[in-house]
């Protein structure tokens, strides 16, 4: 047989074989790769541990703050605790979301004093950038009589609460009654790594439109973002 008889035939069988899929131009392989990936918790609170502190504080005639009420009266009274308990579900870790502040039988030149623990008990450091900052006055029946509204015209937390006289969730000055100066220590944003704490201070001073044989109730929560996400949500 001469030589271009047999290429013919091998060429042939080739064909034959490839068409039967039994001719491949490469070796093929799969490799699978299994792995697992554990994600952190961002979660700040209120501290679990330490409750806050609140004091009521008057000017004396130097115009310096003095512990108690003018003169030992015991006309006001103040009281905080923290509120809804929560849980890291990755360090087992507990603490509070909500700072809850109450005055009762406020009158003019009433000054609180509140101290309060925050705690970083996830696993991602975080920057604090953002209070929430509601209330209510209730009469001495524990009925609603206004919502307090927020006021902070430049955003450093040294505002106002305002009575809501006309219920329409907006300050209207010419309308609703400014009854509480009010500011919040140390400037945001902050960051507080895992495990760490940060001490901060709220300052109440009632003013003369604030009502006596009333309650308020001031509650404060704080917003949280990871610390190389501040830029995003910051004002």
């Amino acid at each position: 047989m001469d030589g271009r008889k047999l290429a013919a035939i091998l060429l042939l069988m080739a064909m034959m074989l490839s068409s039967l899929g039994l001719v491949y131009s490469a070796w093929t392989d799969t490799l699978l790769v299994e792995g697992t990936v554990n994600m952190g918790s961002l979660t700040l609170a209120f501290d679990y541990k330490e409750p806050p502190e609140c004091h009521e504080y008057y000017l004396d005639e130097d115009g310096q703050l003095q512990k108690g009420e003018w003169e030992g009266k015991d006309v006001g009274s103040v009281s905080c605790r923290y509120e809804d308990l929560i849980e890291d579900p990755h360090t087992g870790k507990k603490g509070y979301k909500t700072l809850v502040i109450v005055v009762d039988n406020a009158y003019p030149q009433y000054i609180v004093h509140t101290t309060f623990l925050l705690h970083n008990i996830g696993t991602v450091p975080l920057s604090v950038y953002k209070y929430n900052i509601t209330g209510e006055k209730r009469d001495s029946e524990g009925n609603l009589v206004y919502n307090l509204l927020w006021y902070d015209p430049n955003g450093d937390y040294i505002g106002s609460l305002w009575e809501d006289v006309n219920g329409n969730g907006v300050v209207d000055p010419g309308v609703d009654k400014e009854v509480i100066n009010l500011r919040i220590t140390n400037a945001l944003p902050t960051q507080i790594d895992p495990c760490r704490t940060d001490k901060r201070e709220i300052d109440m001073d009632f003013k003369q439109e604030a009502q006596e044989c009333h309650t308020y109730i001031i509650r404060v929560t704080i917003m949280a973002v990871q610390w190389n996400k501040v830029d995003e949500v910051s004002p």
